[in-house]
């Protein structure tokens, strides 16, 4: 590993021991709004602050590398997002958010000590498979090298950690997930991948068809690898055109895809490019989130040519981008008191702002939402969490694209 590359994962693994060492506090925070959300009979106010709390713990720990952690946050999440507010002094429905903080700081006290088999237990618990035997990445040569970015199209929570697990063992670092064959499309009419793993049961647009669609439709992904993920390869469209790769979801499956990655990874390396930085010097970065910054810093860390100034408060936004004039903002969606969409109307309202490209951060992959990023004025929507190791680099390379 280069000097640079240990100095990194040095400085990644620092954040990911304070991170949990501070977690015990926020998750007591998170239990007392959720016992004021039990007294609160129906408030709004105790519900937001504590949707708020967990989507921030599932955004820092999936950018962390902390996957259950992560998970759980976003069990946590659908949990309270799926009872209405006048049913929140249900005193069970209370007692499963509980009982799922205390699953959070169970798992953060067993990424801490280190702990495997409080891990398999977390797995267990959370659907997933811990039977299967863990590999460190693969670091032969050009191993992930080629695989940048990989979508995956998969309803299934635990078949997604299959894919996501399979992806890190080969060092692929940057992984977007949908759960719909449309919404798929949509990413990939507009976004380039170099790669694509979609189950064959998906809603809207089965595998197989989204794979015969992009290579008919113009695109950026035309050329894009496709690995099926089916129950039964009888299941496949004869009349259909069959995907570069078919795994199938038996005994050993996980294995089977890892291969099918490594050798997309080898046969798709692309040609050396220099990134282009002159042009963008200055990004302030707009989120309230204290631990977004820190990871956002070490993102730029080997960039000191770019200046990354970090606002936490969004209601000064405005008079901050007018003091720095930066060529980039990054604006997280969900904050408070305002919105970014709030801050992103405002600053689309002043002359000397409202040509800033804005490239918005958001811990959900909701079209609704997406759509009206866009209407906004977004130029980019990113999401949470993301990778440090590869996030500057995607900023700058899009950024260079406009």
């Amino acid at each position: 590993m280069a000097e640079a590359d240990q100095d990194f994962e040095g400085d990644l693994d620092g954040e990911r021991t304070a991170y949990l060492r501070e977690l015990t506090t926020t998750l007591e925070e998170v239990e007392g709004l959720v016992l004021e959300l039990g007294d609160a009979a129906g408030a709004a106010g105790p519900e937001r602050a504590l949707a708020r709390q967990i989507h921030t713990i599932k955004g820092t720990a999936g950018s962390l590398g902390l996957d259950l952690l992560s998970l759980a946050a976003h069990r946590m999440e659908d949990l309270l997002a799926g009872r209405p507010l006048d049913q929140h002094r249900d005193e069970k429905f209370i007692d499963r958010l509980l009982a799922q903080n205390d699953r959070l700081g169970s798992i953060a006290k067993a990424y801490l000590k280190q702990n495997s088999c409080a891990l398999d237990e977390a797995r267990r618990e959370l659907g997933l498979d811990s039977t299967a035997p863990r590999r460190e990445p693969d670091t032969s040569a050009n191993s992930g090298a080629a695989l940048k970015r990989v979508l995956i199209v998969e309803p299934s929570a635990a078949a997604l950690q299959f894919c996501v697990n399979a992806l890190r063992s080969i060092g692929a670092p940057e992984v977007s997930s949908v759960r719909d064959g449309y919404e798929a499309l949509g990413f990939l009419l507009k976004e380039k991948f170099d790669a694509v793993i979609t189950s064959m049961q998906v809603p809207t647009i089965d595998g197989q068809s989204l794979a015969a669609v992009l290579r008919i439709v113009p695109g950026p992904n035309a050329a894009a690898p496709v690995i099926l993920l089916t129950s039964s390869a009888s299941a496949l469209d004869a009349a259909k055109a069959r995907p570069d790769f078919l795994v199938e979801k038996k005994v050993g499956w996980a294995e089977e895809l890892s291969a099918a990655l490594r050798q997309i990874a080898r046969c798709s390396l692309p040609a050396p490019r220099e990134i282009k930085k002159a042009s963008l010097k200055k990004i302030l970065l707009i989120d309230d989130s204290r631990e977004i910054h820190v990871l956002a810093q070490l993102a730029f860390k080997r960039f000191p040519e770019i200046q990354l100034i970090g606002l936490q408060d969004p209601q000064q936004a405005l008079d901050r981008a007018r003091r720095e004039q930066p060529d980039l903002i990054l604006l997280d969606v969900q904050m408070a008191p305002i919105s970014g969409k709030d801050v992103m109307r405002s600053l689309r309202a002043v002359r000397e702002l409202c040509e800033i490209p804005v490239a918005f951060f958001t811990g959900t992959d909701d079209e609704n939402e997406t759509r009206e990023l866009l209407a906004l004025g977004a130029w980019q929507i990113f999401q949470k969490p993301f990778a440090p190791k590869t996030f500057a680099e995607r900023v700058i390379s899009r950024f260079q694209e406009r």
